[in-house]
């Protein structure tokens, strides 16, 4: 599997990206017509649960995928592309959820972390050593208390760099199946997939 560099996966050195915004990330919406076919599923352990958020909880485990660079930003069946700080074309991927254990000092050192692995399939472009368009590997996956949703735990974008083999033009409307799946240190393990659309690329900035 490929590594964590940031060619290929998320963001790199726990920074996460400039925030743009749903509204100015210039992706554009597909116009699909369809709202996406999304399914999740949880295998927990048994044995008791804490109510602190960031320890697991006595909610059911749940986990969620949206897009955006630094907002969440549900999916409404296509997949934007958007244009990270560094210039680079990406699927950027931000996470919510409860549930499952997240350590109160999150750092991609720490060994309790979740560790999330995520890919996206796309018909004609095996690219990836696994035959996936692009993908994490391994990826500790950073989650802080919402300040916005009290027991809810959000996530910094996972960057999913489109690959040097495609062009965003060439691959805006095709189809796509996003597979996340995450497990934390008790092992709690939660699984998402979503059927998407491949958005149009953004617009380049206005020259000088």
């Amino acid at each position: 599997m490929a590594g964590l560099a940031l060619a290929t996966t998320g963001c790199p050195d726990g920074g996460e990206p400039a925030d743009s915004g749903a509204a100015d990330s210039g992706a554009t919406d597909s116009g699909a017509a369809t709202e996406p076919e999304t399914s999740a599923s949880t295998t927990m352990p048994s044995g008791e649960t804490d109510p602190d958020p960031t320890t697991g909880g006595e909610v059911e485990p749940w986990l969620e995928a949206g897009w955006g660079i630094s907002e969440f930003n549900p999916f409404e069946g296509t997949f934007p592309v958007v244009v990270g700080p560094q210039g680079l074309a990406m699927f950027s991927m931000p996470l919510r959820g409860a549930g499952f254990y997240s350590p109160p000092d999150p750092s991609f050192d720490n060994p309790d972390m979740p560790i999330l692995q995520a890919w996206v399939d796309v018909p004609g472009y095996a690219i990836t050593p696994d035959g996936h368009f692009n993908e994490v590997v391994d990826y500790p996956a950073l989650f802080y208390p919402s300040l916005d949703e009290p027991g809810v735990l959000a996530g910094p974008a996972v960057w999913l760099v489109i690959p040097d083999q495609a062009e965003p033009e060439e691959i805006a409307g095709l189809d796509a199946h996003l597979h996340v799946e995450m497990l934390d240190v008790e092992g709690v393990l939660l699984e998402i997939d979503h059927d998407l659309v491949i958005g149009e690329p953004p617009e380049a900035p206005p020259g000088p």
